[in-house]
């Protein structure tokens, strides 16, 4: 237990997060921010962290903080250089499921990067080299360089690829696109959720007026697959026999007014099923307000049935049940929410509804505001799941850190799959567990100061803890209890203004105005920075190269002496042959 713990407290003395400090401290793009990150991430034990100065991953085995490994000969952190580094901000680190890739990605752009192989006596990173430079490829940029006005809202690995390769992302204009690396400018698959999309990824007028009225996809996460049959008078023709099903994944989409979509992607190898999505979902029991106007997240948690967590930027928090639509003729009033039941060769994903079973009001901080109510803190949450519970997620925002947990969803569960189930079994008015982890707001007048990164720890060595990095640039971690402490829940939505969604969205895009001429020398100067560090890099490769070589002529030098050696004893010895056998005729 004290090697447990020794690792919590001595993470931020190490050398690579003292760098990590000085290097940042330069820059206060991170203290003017007021929204959380996702600059690292946790695979089991090892920890990414992307340091934002110098463009580059930093790689660090949290086991080498073990007393007993404090004897190894190596235990300083990897630096993973990129051979094509982003030229945008990175905001979020996403690994693919098999931890092979790593997608870079902030508002104007996505680079992939492929880790290097792990190898040597502590499987360390291409057997421990300090600074190692990784191939990566940057997505879809011509995509992005025609969607300036557009801004990239959320980006996950798509679970149905079977090689890890495929990557989805959903752009604030309402295109949701499939991409495989291999193929990194050629789109899979392109949805487009609005049917004036097009034109709002040209002008930025027209993308300011869908960010006043909510119009913006804000995020989205993908549910269980969903298995579609061939039409009947198709699956007995010869032209279309090859299968008679195939597998789509929804996506649920969620905007800033509120308005949940569903959209169906498909990797098969032909052309792609196009669906057309299905929304605005209808949401039992209604509500004037939608349940929030200024809705900023969704996360998909379980298999069967499906819940939908839709956060707000007010901290509200909003469980809800995806259920087969009671009502299917009606699924919105715009001209572009058609059923899903309607398609060419497969029969259609069934239409669908919510029905929001609690709502949770998250307290982003520590003591109420004394005087006037306009002053209450609003700030955009981000949804991350729990990697090994399927009924726990995290809740990260610029006052902290919240967990949360459903213990209603396994009973949820376990009822539906179970036959002989009576709703009696069905416990009545289970409440979710509720716990602020991380305050890092504890005063309404206390500066914003977000969470630039969170993780995980699942290793039998470290146990499991909530690993989180500060604007300060320091590690937290907090070891996760099996019950957390329950928090009151409030099943009434809230009657939130609309302009106060408004004036928040004005004061957000006035905060963008910076001037350009400056921007312009931030971006030289990382660039510069990037290849810098690439040409040191690539210095000390060739010196490397350049003593193997120095090497390998003298050991061919050596080789030619003992050659020449060799040839003039083999010499000498045939002579002396000649010379007996002349003799011995004699």
């Amino acid at each position: 237990m004290a090697g447990v713990d020794n690792w919590r407290t001595c993470l931020n003395d190490q050398p690579f997060c003292k760098q990590l400090r000085e290097n940042n401290a330069k820059d206060s793009r991170q203290k003017r921010c007021s929204t959380s990150k996702g600059l690292t991430a946790v695979q089991g034990g090892d920890l990414y962290v992307w340091d934002s100065f110098a463009s580059h991953l930093v790689f660090y085995n949290l086991k080498n903080l073990l007393p007993e490994c404090a004897d190894r000969e190596r235990n300083q952190a990897q630096i993973l250089l990129c051979s094509n580094a982003p030229r945008f901000d990175v905001e979020f680190l996403t690994f693919n499921p098999s931890g092979s890739l790593v997608a870079l990605w902030g508002q104007s752009g996505i680079t992939v990067l492929e880790l290097p192989k792990r190898w040597g006596r502590y499987a360390e990173l291409e057997g421990g080299k300090p600074s190692i430079t990784c191939k990566s490829v940057s997505i879809a940029s011509h995509f992005f360089a025609s969607h300036k006005g557009a801004g990239l809202q959320q980006v996950l690995w798509h679970p149905g690829s079977e090689s890890d390769t495929h990557l989805t992302f959903l752009m604030s204009n309402g295109i949701l696109s499939v991409y495989n690396v291999q193929f990194p400018d050629i789109p899979t698959q392109v949805i487009h959720l609005d049917s004036h999309g097009a034109d709002l990824s040209q002008t930025t007028s027209c993308i300011s007026v869908a960010t006043a009225l909510g119009e913006r996809t804000m995020g989205f996460d993908f549910g269980p697959s969903i298995q579609l049959s061939r039409r009947a008078s198709l699956s007995q023709s010869s032209l279309y026999s090859q299968t008679d099903s195939i597998t789509v994944w929804p996506a649920y989409i969620v905007k800033g007014n509120g308005d949940m979509l569903v959209a169906y992607t498909d990797l098969h190898s032909g052309s792609p099923v196009k669906l057309p999505p299905q929304g605005p979902l209808l949401m039992h029991p209604p509500a004037e307000d939608n349940y929030g106007v200024d809705a900023c997240a969704v996360c998909c948690l379980g298999e069967a049935p499906t819940v939908l967590v839709i956060a707000t930027c007010e901290g509200k928090l909003h469980h809800c049940i995806v259920l087969p639509s009671s009502s299917p003729e009606y699924q919105g009033d715009n001209d572009w929410s058609t059923s899903a039941g309607s398609t060419g060769q497969f029969e259609g994903a069934p239409d669908v509804s919510l029905y929001v079973y609690e709502s949770v009001e998250l307290e982003l901080t520590l003591t109420m505001a004394d005087g006037d109510l306009e002053e209450e803190l609003t700030c955009p949450i981000r949804l991350l799941k729990d990697a090994v519970n399927s009924d726990w997620y995290h809740c990260c925002h610029a006052a902290g850190i919240h967990t949360v947990i459903l213990p209603w969803l396994s009973n949820l569960q376990t009822f539906c799959f179970d036959d002989g189930a009576d709703l009696q079994d069905l416990p009545e008015q289970q409440e979710c567990i509720v716990e602020h982890l991380i305050c890092t707001k504890p005063l309404p007048s206390s500066p914003p100061s977000p969470v630039l990164g969170v993780g995980v720890v699942r290793e039998a060595d470290l146990g499991t803890s909530l690993l989180a990095l500060t604007s300060d640039i320091d590690f937290v971690s907090l070891p996760l209890r099996e019950f957390l402490i329950a928090a009151p829940v409030s099943v009434r939505p809230s009657m939130s203004a609309p302009h106060k969604s408004l004036s928040r969205v004005i004061d957000a895009e006035s905060h963008k105005s910076a001037s350009q001429g400056a921007l312009n020398v931030i971006t030289m100067s990382c660039r510069v920075r990037i290849l810098t560090e690439l040409k040191q890099q690539q210095q000390q490769d060739l010196g490397d190269l350049e003593i193997s070589r120095t090497r390998l002529h003298e050991s061919a030098q050596e080789l030619a002496i003992r050659y020449d050696d060799c040839q003039e004893a083999h010499d000498s010895i045939l002579r002396r042959s000649v010379i007996d056998d002349k003799q011995f005729s004699f």
